[in-house]
């Protein structure tokens, strides 16, 4: 650094110098990237009646893009050793790499309504099939980066006459502790939100890059401040009338209106798809023989919320944070509300976690007390009765809808009494034993006889189903949230959520539709094919399919399912026939055998790539005017090739509903 620079009383060392500077230029940056972050704005909708919301956005806006200049300026620090002569320049190269990635990052969200990562920067830089640049896209490009450097240039003196400045070491503290402060009353706001139920704070969390709000629910109700779950009933919890998901596309239309069937939904969690047979669920099999056996059946995820998700809701696990945040509920519950459905909605799980209670079951008018009982298999048998006692009780003249939720599977919990009928059997699951050399026979057995027990309760569901005459009325569809493993795959791998191989996304679906006889059905389907076909062929809707789901007709055998987008909590996989693409949190995509063995050579085919970017972003809100406002040369030509790839990939015919498929079903009046 020049001495000249410094007044000889206040001549600093050469390290002190660089800090000092460093501190003042980064100051000036966090303005710069401020304003970037405008360009997130067009789609963010501010209530006026709601003040807390704009506080919460000024402030999450003013603490995360400060942080990200407070970040970039640790990392320019490390080689604060540097002369100034290189130091300097080094800080103006980070600065603009940081910018550009957030001009980057905001242009696709502009376009896809999900922000940069390590998958999208790919395609940008090998995807030249998927997204093709212009020369006048990188003319745009050079123009930008030409710009930044002229600003770096710019607050490179700036920071050098800050530094001098006998009044600048304020605006260095108020700098920092502005950043500070707008964090902490960000994350305070989304907290109390979030703890309350009250889903518009949350709604706008995805808006902003890299931003990890804080939750404290079970913190907040201990000491005596948060909203719990309702004992006895649900919690009202209004729909966000500001939600960036536009879910369906458009209302849906129905060509009956007197067509009410019960509908049942029984979810065993944690059920593989291997382990439905007469010797270990007798009752579930003989149920079988007469309902649509669906042999090759994925769930759309390997853990308990992505796979409630995708039954319901059709859509990729990608959405569930839009879904959660503004409350939006399913649009076949809606369908069952809007028709006057009686409900009974049954879990041994609780249903706030995931808050099922706030997104699946939003319209519910009533949800029971948590079942009572020590032990899952006791609150499984709870839950049980209480069916049965609403089956004995409810007006005949009302069509129901009833969902139960077994969760001893998951528990590998059974009921003191009785004996084990597979052995030898653990008693109890260790996983701290668990490893390579670990025997699964008795973890297995232990597995199979708390099915065994479950197969029990559903069995006695269905023969009240039967005493209460209702089976020629009512739609049975007995299934699974994601799979177990043992170890099958020989890489350490148990219980469910690590990974995407069949024995953990891979469950069965029988489905019972009265007066049909039944069925094996070979071809691939999947929890997103449930809903729609629910819809066409239970209430018969004539919406089309891609207006509200990713799925197909359950026995559309020439549907094209190549990408099929299975997620977990953390991460998601597009799985296809012979090879699983996972994507990581960061973006970075690892191709995977069946039996997850590496594929080093084998990338994501480009027409799979195709559908799944249209799938995660074809639910997402969209303005023409706010659209305008970005500047469309990066990005240019990039929804007319994957629009245009997508129609010629997917079958014209997916979304009918044909006599050759399912005929149309006559339904009698609810008994």
């Amino acid at each position: 650094m020049n001495s000249a620079e410094f007044p000889p009383d206040r001549q600093p060392h050469w390290l002190r110098s660089n800090l000092t500077w460093a501190s003042y230029f980064w100051l000036v940056n966090a303005v710069l990237l401020t304003v970037i972050g405008m360009a997130y704005w067009p789609w963010i909708d501010v209530p006026e009646s709601t003040p807390l919301a704009g506080i919460y956005l000024l402030t999450t806006h003013l603490g995360l893009f400060g942080l990200l200049a407070v970040l970039s300026a640790c990392i320019h620090v490390l080689f604060a050793w540097l002369p100034s002569i290189a130091f300097r320049p080094l800080g103006g190269l980070i600065a603009v790499c940081m910018a550009s990635l957030l001009l980057v990052d905001a242009m696709v969200f502009n376009q896809y309504r999900f922000h940069l990562d390590g998958f999208v920067i790919d395609l940008l830089l090998e995807g030249a099939d998927i997204i093709a640049l212009s020369w006048v896209s990188w003319l745009y490009v050079a123009g930008v980066i030409g710009v930044l450097l002229m600003l770096q240039y710019s607050f490179n003196s700036a920071a050098r006459w800050l530094a001098v400045s006998a009044t600048s070491r304020r605006y260095r503290r108020r700098g920092v502790g502005l950043v500070a402060a707008c964090l902490l009353v960000s994350q305070g706001l989304h907290m109390w939100e979030d703890a309350h139920h009250r889903p518009l704070i949350p709604g706008y969390t995805h808006v902003f890059p890299l931003y990890q709000p804080v939750t404290a629910k079970r913190q907040l109700h201990r000491l005596g401040i948060g909203a719990p779950y309702v004992e006895g009933t649900r919690l009202d919890v209004p729909a966000a009338k500001h939600s960036a998901l536009r879910y369906p596309l458009q209302p849906l239309h129905g060509a009956c209106d007197t067509c009410r069937p019960n509908v049942l939904v029984v979810v065993i969690d944690s059920w593989r798809h291997d382990e439905m047979n007469a010797g270990v669920t007798p009752h579930i099999a003989a149920f079988a023989e007469g309902a649509q056996r669906y042999r090759d059946h994925i769930s759309g995820g390997n853990a308990t919320q992505p796979g409630i998700f995708s039954l319901f809701y059709s859509l990729p696990v990608t959405y569930w944070p839009l879904v959660r945040g503004g409350g939006v509920a399913p649009v076949l519950m809606e369908t069952m509300h809007d028709k006057g459905y009686a409900f009974s909605i049954q879990s041994s799980a609780p249903l706030n976690q995931p808050p099922f209670d706030r997104t699946v079951f939003s319209r519910v008018p009533e949800l029971p007390p948590r079942a009572e009982g020590d032990s899952p298999a006791q609150r499984d048998q709870h839950i049980t009765r209480r069916f049965q006692h609403f089956l004995q009780q409810r007006d005949p003249k009302t069509p129901f809808f009833g969902f139960l939720f077994y969760d001893g599977v998951h528990g590998y919990s059974m009921p003191d009494a009785g004996t084990l009928p597979f052995q030898p059997s653990w008693t109890r699951v260790d996983h701290v034993r668990l490893n390579q050399r670990t025997d699964p026979t008795g973890y297995r057995n232990l597995y199979r006889n708390a099915l065994h027990h479950v197969d029990a309760l559903v069995g006695q569901v269905l023969g009240t189903l039967q005493q209460q005459g209702l089976d020629d009325n009512t739609i049975v569809i007995i299934t699974s949230d994601h799979g177990e493993e043992f170890n099958d795959n020989g890489q350490n791998y148990w219980g469910h959520g690590s990974n995407f191989s069949d024995v953990q996304i891979k469950v069965p679906l029988l489905i019972r539709w009265p007066g049909m006889p039944g069925r094996d059905v070979h071809h691939r389907t999947s929890h997103f094919d449930v809903a729609p076909t629910l819809l066409a062929d239970a209430f018969a809707s004539t919406t089309p399919f891609r207006a509200y789901s990713v799925g197909a007709h359950l026995l559309d055998a020439s549907a094209s399912r190549q990408a099929l987008i299975v997620g977990s909590y953390y991460n998601h996989a597009v799985v296809s026939g012979d090879e699983i693409s996972v994507v990581q949190p960061g973006g970075y995509v690892r191709t995977l055998a069946p039996d997850l063995s590496p594929r080093a050579d084998r990338r994501l085919p480009n027409n799979q790539l195709v559908a799944m970017l249209e799938q995660m972003s074809r639910f997402h809100y969209t303005s023409r005017s706010s659209r305008d406002d970005v500047p469309q040369a990066l990005v240019s030509g990039i929804l007319p090739r994957i629009h245009r790839a997508e129609d010629a990939n997917r079958n014209p015919d997916a979304n009918a509903r044909g006599t050759e498929l399912i005929r149309p079903l006559q339904w009698k009046n609810a008994r």
